[in-house]
């Protein structure tokens, strides 16, 4: 079973190094544009400009099981709307589907680089590693419209998964202090034969989540 492993906001293949290497040679990282290693664009990001991204990719693979961490999720769930032949199935993990203009500029607060740097400098360090001292900056201002974007317009909506045939299996931590078990559920009860698992004292961050159970989530959901 292939696997393509998408990354959250901020997010980038460095974070899931012990992932692949459990996983296996199945799996693979997709990094979204202006991420990681990837090349930028002029163009503001949204779900749609990295959605189209992963719905080129796919078209050159045979339908892989799709592992979207937080915003990565989100990104194949809409994806799935109108392309769900592309993928044999979608597992979610701290995907974060409520979105209003209050909730967005919450977590917009937790983007402003110099207070990162002030309070949170080892974050602001592996920031720069994922995306490089060049360009740090702009990947938290990028996603920051991002999350504006989505408080104005949400893009999932429970009748968009209402019609879905794809396999959906949704995974939440019961301490993830972004993503509430009630949405995750909301969504869940909305998708025809979707499943769900809630983890015992997992918060959002996949760096702190243990890689073996992770990839058995990944592996071994129907």
């Amino acid at each position: 079973m292939n696997i393509l492993v998408l990354h959250g906001a901020l997010g980038s293949a460095h974070q899931f190094a012990p992932l692949l290497a459990t996983l296996g040679p199945s799996a693979s990282v997709l990094e979204f544009i202006g991420h990681g290693s990837m090349d930028d664009v002029e163009e503001a990001w949204t779900i749609d400009l990295f959605a189209q991204q992963l719905e080129r990719t796919l078209e050159a693979m045979d339908q892989p099981r799709i592992f979207g961490y937080s915003m990565g999720g989100y990104v194949a769930i809409a994806l799935a709307a109108r392309r769900p032949e592309l993928m044999s199935s979608i597992v979610t993990l701290g995907t974060k589907f409520e979105w209003t203009p209050a909730g967005a500029a919450n977590e917009v607060k937790k983007l402003d680089a110099s207070i990162i740097v002030a309070k949170v400098p080892a974050f602001a360090a592996d920031l720069q590693r994922r995306h490089g001292a060049h360009r740090w900056t702009s990947v938290l201002e990028k996603t920051a419209g991002l999350m504006r974007g989505l408080g104005d317009a949400p893009v999932v909506t429970t009748d968009m998964v209402s019609a879905f045939t794809l396999p959906v299996h949704y995974g939440i931590g019961d301490r993830d202090e972004m993503v509430s078990i009630e949405e995750t559920m909301q969504m869940y009860r909305a998708t025809p034969g979707a499943t769900l698992s809630v983890f015992p004292s997992r918060k959002h961050p996949i760096e702190k989540a243990p890689v073996a159970q992770v990839a058995a989530f990944i592996e071994h959901v129907q």
